[in-house]
């Protein structure tokens, strides 16, 4: 079983050390909730104890209270009593017992806020207690939040914190939709000032989320100033989409998402929708197009991240209610209105919220964001499931007060990043949206609306309608469950994970009950279990029972277009189970014209599992799919056709049809270049298919119709080369492809020195045909090194000198060793890393110690335990060369332990493999590592050190992500390199220690040196994530590398200078951050590498001073210096140098290979003076238009 699986697993349904130490606290081992604090955690904290303005840390044993801060003007800081560091022990006579400490806490709240107000704080040491005085409010009525008193004053509250003037509004004004919400004469004319005067957004992420109420503001007023402002942000919702979503920024991402962020691109569409309604001109392209993409999402699962297919699993991070409120306004948008079926999908999302509120507060980023729109979408269940609806609020009733303010704004409690008033403006709209106030929450159509009819069916067949249904699957008898009285604490995610993964197996009815539910992911899991899979709330698996080939073969012939799609997905994640029969279930779906779309969707890709001879036939059958519609089933024909792409009966057909897709498409979700399963064929294959797949991939990259510019005027020049990219990436995998990709790339890209040079100098030049394997070589000696050299120049500098420290002394971060691995490609291999002093296996002085009783902290409160602390005494200087302790005692290296003993393997995530020269984590461990910290001193001989080489010392505790505990390393008493943290994301595979720098050098020379280092034990291996169960683990060793220094001297530098394109003032000119495509067309300054005489101004000359024009400079004035120029003096030497080597000239230019700039030089005579005019330079694509460089003024000396 998967061990992160296990875990959670664990975690959820107990096993029994688990549940003994939760019921020690906790009457009902299982909460309700999946962020119930942990009985068995040191140290949980609660941010905000509502109004009342605290803090409060849950302490062991459980659950002590402490405050952990006393937020400034609120009720406890009025006290003058209370503060930080206090221990707590009775709220109001109670002490936190048997349930969630958050929901006690909001119960003593309530309670309080019904009665008089006041809370009293019995704190330790304190003789009397201490009282804090909230609002009475009076207790919620049972219909809350409507017919509601203390409800209506909670909105009030909110109300008036946002129509202050300087309050926190909310993410693009957000806030503004809950005072829209609350039905409010005043609030409304708040709201209308606002829309007046709100300037459009550029960001689809504030494009959504202020649209809504500006759009709502005008079906209820009219204003028609605020219809202008609508338009102008319809404008830059166009202006910003492509392939029908959006990113979060606007720009055109490429992989991140696949192009999309639908966290911010859903509340666009609902933005579109109501602007249509308003009456706001809207394509129908960009109306139509992102409804049409969005809407697939409903009923079929999660609303993705990005441009994907709908996700399987509990945790949507608000994006499903999202998407319940987008389809909610094209249901008022449409005459259809709730006959329509953009009012099942609303529904169908909405009452997601229901079933993965259990897993509250999870989600990318931080859960925060996630409760604003799972309760928001729950408001629109009130009537249509009503007991769901109370059942879901009742019980979160607690997080809602909790996360009040005393100040009448809202955070979102444990919601990470989003716990502040930007986001949690928007929380209580859980309270208003059941007034129906809001067009998306139900309100009537006003005499401002314009209805607009949308499509009936806007995509797939009649079929696919039944995963927009709001009841269960019929049975075979046509009954069907009633889930109106489903239950939080029984229905829920996590009650239904924990019984159905159970240590009892579930039976074939109650599979086939839960198969047949309403909710997808329910079914998603039910079909997995089928097949012997436990499937998890974020989708992970794991081994969960037996195969059930009756189930399975029921499921796929069921009736309900649900249900065949539920068993036709999870066979993808088992299919060995795919035998002849399901195969020819799957054919049977793709070749009925009236199937559900996302059936054949799976269907395809379970034909895709086929063999060559399954396949074969129905080559003729899947071709088209490439030229659907829908782009999820030309992503599934990829797969379907690649058994047989490479067949040498029907490859003649399926790869031209394949390059046509791939060359007319510019969407990662379909493909980009040919997929992975392709491109292994294919290299696979026989010399005839590998012939015809490089002509097929010529055609396709020379020939690729991307385009540069999205429908709406957005510049897709990044995915546009994204794509092309990726096709080159697929021809350089072909066997022979490399030699056709050399000659057509250089075609398309004249101006690159070698385009996609990653794909040959990757490559293994055996694959090189005879032309390629002559150009290569000069190409990387002549062209790519002297080109590296000249844009790398200041920093190869600095590394060679010894002048830059790095905890990770080379690898891909590292300039000298990417110049290295172009001299490595071009034959030249006397550049590697090499051992100078090997003190792997050296014997040390160390010792080991557990820090004292005031510096331990428990082991699930940090990361990596690296800090400061007191060392025995004795070894106060423990670092220093001459301290003697008889504390020390003497072992070889590597030290480890692994739960109290020494390690029989690698630890910290390295594998048998990790032996050198990236990873020496699976060294044999020597010594055994007793206790907490570590302290290490040597001293050992030093070689002599080389001239042209440099030097790093290598730790070696893993260099894998989240491997190490943190050091600090001494060289003669002196501090080398400090590490706080394990490696990081993004560290993985790279050298870690630290280079041996200049003022280290010295000590090195002597020819004996004492090392001296520190580290810690840690309790896990994982970069960002504490430790929830005690696992002590460690591995240390170090040793001492030299590098001879690759060639890299001025005389590449001047090359360069013929190679490198530069900015220039005709370059700058030609920008435009309106437009990106002009401003990367923009021409830049080439030298041909010729030196052009320019006799009049040779000689030796200074700057004078620095003016915008050469009209402002008056010769007869006094000058101001200037500032910061480019050089103080200089001079024009015959030969075209200057003196200094970055600098050189010709004609009238002079060249700045710092910065790859070309600056015009202007000779001008004044008052029978000589002067120079040359350009300062400092061009960018972040000047606005019609910016020009400063002249420099220099006088002849």
């Amino acid at each position: 079983m998967n061990r992160v699986v296990l875990l959670f697993l664990t975690a959820l349904w107990g096993s029994s050390s688990v549940s003994v130490a939760q019921n020690a606290f906790y009457k009902n081992p299982h909460g309700l909730f999946s962020t119930r604090p942990d009985a068995k955690k040191s140290l949980q904290n609660i941010k905000r104890f509502g109004p009342v303005g605290m803090g409060i840390d849950l302490l062991q044993p459980a659950f002590t209270m402490r405050i952990s801060h006393i937020e400034e003007g609120s009720p406890a800081a009025a006290t003058g009593k209370l503060k930080a560091g206090q221990i707590i022990e009775s709220i109001n006579g109670q002490k936190l017992a048997n349930i969630d400490p958050r929901i006690q806490l909001g119960n003593i709240l309530a309670e309080a806020e019904a009665k008089d107000g006041a809370l009293k704080f019995v704190i330790r040491g304190e003789v009397e207690p201490i009282t804090v005085k909230v609002p009475v409010l009076g207790a919620y009525s049972k219909t809350w939040p409507l017919n509601c008193p203390k409800s209506d004053k909670i909105v009030r509250q909110v109300a008036d914190y946002l129509s202050q003037p300087d309050a926190q509004k909310g993410l693009a004004g957000i806030g503004m939709l809950f005072l829209l919400s609350t039905g409010g004469d005043k609030d409304l004319e708040v709201v209308r000032q606002w829309a007046r005067n709100v300037k459009p957004h550029r960001y689809p992420w504030y494009i959504g989320y202020g649209g809504i109420p500006l759009t709502e503001c005008y079906l209820r007023t009219g204003d028609p100033k605020i219809l202008e402002n609508i338009q102008d942000w319809v404008k830059n919702a166009d202006q910003t989409q492509h392939n029908d979503g959006w990113a979060g920024r606007g720009s055109a991402l490429t992989s991140y998402g696949n192009g999309h962020l639908n966290a911010a691109g859903t509340h666009v569409v609902t933005f579109l929708m109501l602007a249509k309604e308003c009456g706001a001109e809207v394509s129908d392209r960009l109306l139509l197009r992102s409804l049409r993409h969005f809407y697939r999402y409903a009923g079929r699962g999660g609303n993705p991240y990005g441009d994907n297919r709908p996700e399987n699993g509990f945790v949507d991070n608000g994006k499903n209610g999202k998407l319940a409120f987008a389809m909610a306004a094209a249901a008022a948008l449409t005459p259809d209105g709730e006959n329509s079926l953009y009012a099942k999908a609303r529904d169908v999302c909405a009452i997601q919220s229901f079933y993965t509120t259990s897993f509250m507060l999870h989600g990318h980023t931080g859960g925060g964001i996630g409760e604003i729109w799972r309760s928001a979408a729950m408001s629109l269940m009130r009537e249509k499931r009503p007991k769901q609806y109370r059942d879901f609020m009742d019980n979160r009733r607690w997080h809602y007060d909790l996360s009040r303010r005393f100040d009448g704004s809202f955070g979102i409690l444990g919601g990470a990043g989003y716990d502040k008033e930007q986001w949690g403006v928007a929380y209580p709209l859980a309270y208003t949206l059941p007034r129906k106030n809001l067009r998306i929450a139900g309100a009537p159509r006003t005499k401002f609306s314009k209805p607009y009819q949308l499509p009936k069916q806007l995509w797939g067949t009649e079929a696919d309608n039944a995963f927009l249904s709001f009841e269960a699957v019929p049975a075979e008898d046509g009954k069907q469950q009633d889930l109106s009285a489903e239950t939080l604490a029984e229905d829920s995610s996590m009650a239904f994970l924990r019984r159905f993964h159970g240590a009892t197996q579930p039976t074939d009815d109650e599979i086939r009950r839960y198969v047949h539910h309403q909710e997808h992911s329910i079914r998603h899991i039910a079909a997995y279990k089928a097949l012997g899979i436990n499937s998890g709330y974020i989708g992970w698996k794991s081994a969960g029972g037996k195969v059930r080939m009756n189930l399975v073969m029921e499921f796929l012939q069921h009736k309900d277009a649900r249900v065949r799609r539920a068993m036709f997905g999870a066979l993808l994640g088992k299919p060995n189970v795919i035998n002849p029969e399901i195969f020819g279930l799957a054919v049977k779906s793709v070749k009925n014209p009236a199937e559900s779309w996302w059936v054949k969707d799976a269907a395809l890709q379970v034909i895709g599992r086929g063999s060559a001879e399954q396949v074969l036939p129905l080559v003729d059958t899947l071709l088209p799919y490439l030229k659907h519609e829908e782009d999820w089933l030309k992503n599934a024909a990829l797969t379907a056709l690649t058994p047989v792409v490479a067949d040498e009966r029907c490859y003649k057909r399926v790869l031209p049809a394949i390059g046509d897709l791939v060359r007319n498409n510019q969407r990662v979700s379909i493909t980009r270049g040919l997929t992975g399963g392709i491109r292994a064929k294919l290299k696979a294959a026989g010399p005839e298919v590998q012939k015809l797949a490089t002509e097929t991939l010529k055609e396709t990259f020379t020939g690729y119709a991307g385009s540069k510019t999205a429908p709406g005027g957005l510049n897709t020049t990044s995915t546009f080369e994204f794509h092309l990219e990726g096709i080159a990436s697929s021809l350089a995998e072909v066997p022979g492809g490399l030699d056709v990709l050399y000659a057509v790339a250089r075609q398309r890209k004249p101006k690159e020195i070698l385009p996609y040079k990653q794909f040959f100098l990757n490559a293994d030049s055996s694959r090189f045909g005879p032309t390629l394997k002559k150009a290569i070589h000069p190409i990387i000696t002549d062209e790519l090194i002297p080109e590296y050299v000249g844009r790398n120049r200041a920093r190869l500098s600095e590394l060679a000198k010894a002048e830059i420290q790095s905890g990770y002394p080379g690898g891909n971060r590292d300039s000298i060793d990417g110049l290295v691995a172009l001299y490595d490609r071009a034959g030249a291999k006397d550049y590697d890393w090499k051992m100078f002093m090997d003190l792997r296996e050296a014997e040390w002085s160390y010792h080991s110690f557990d820090p004292i009783a005031a510096e331990q902290v428990p082991f699930d409160q940090l990361v990596t335990r690296y800090r400061k602390v007191t060392p025995p005494e004795g070894l106060e200087n423990w670092f220093a060369p001459e301290n003697t302790s008889p504390l020390w005692k003497r072992g070889r290296s590597p030290f480890g332990h692994y739960k109290g003993k020494l390690p029989t393997g690698p630890v910290h995530k390295c594998g048998a493999g990790c032996t050198g020269p990236g990873c020496y984590g699976a060294t044999k461990i020597r010594s055994f590592w007793e206790k907490e910290v570590l302290l290490l001193r040597g001293t050992f001989k030093v070689p002599p050190l080389k001239a042209g080489h440099r030097y790093r010392l290598r730790i070696n505790d893993g260099n894998h992500v989240g491997s190490g505990g943190g050091h600090l390393i001494y060289v003669n008493g002196k501090p080398l390199v400090e590490a706080k943290t394990c490696n990081g994301r993004g560290s993985g595979g790279l050298p870690k220690g630290a280079y041996l720098t200049k003022e280290f050098l010295d000590d090195f020379r002597s020819g004996e040196i004492t090392l001296a280092a520190i580290t810690f034990l840690r309790f896990n291996d994982k970069y960002k994530v504490k430790p929830n169960s005690k696992v002590p683990q460690g591995k240390f060793s170090l040793h001492i590398e030299e590098q001879k220094l690759p060639p890299m001297g001025d005389d590449l530098l001047l090359k360069s200078a013929a190679i490198v394109p530069m900015l220039s003032a005709e370059w700058q000119d030609a920008q435009d951050p309106e437009d990106r495509e002009k401003s990367a067309l923009a021409r830049k300054y080439r030298w041909d590498g010729q030196f052009i005489a320019n006799p009049e101004i040779l000689g030796n000359w200074r700057v004078l001073t620095q003016v915008d024009a050469m009209g402002d400079f008056d010769p007869t004035q006094k000058q101001a210096r200037a500032r910061n120029p480019l050089f103080e003096r200089i001079t024009f030497k015959q030969d075209g140098s200057t003196g200094e080597s970055t600098l050189i000239w010709s004609a009238d230019t002079l060249m700045d290979l710092n910065q790859y700039q070309a600056l015009k030089i202007t000779r001008k005579t004044l008052a029978g003076n000589l002067y120079l005019f040359v350009e300062a330079g400092g061009f960018s694509t972040r000047h606005k238009p019609g910016w020009k460089s400063k002249l420099l003024v220099l006088t002849q000396e």
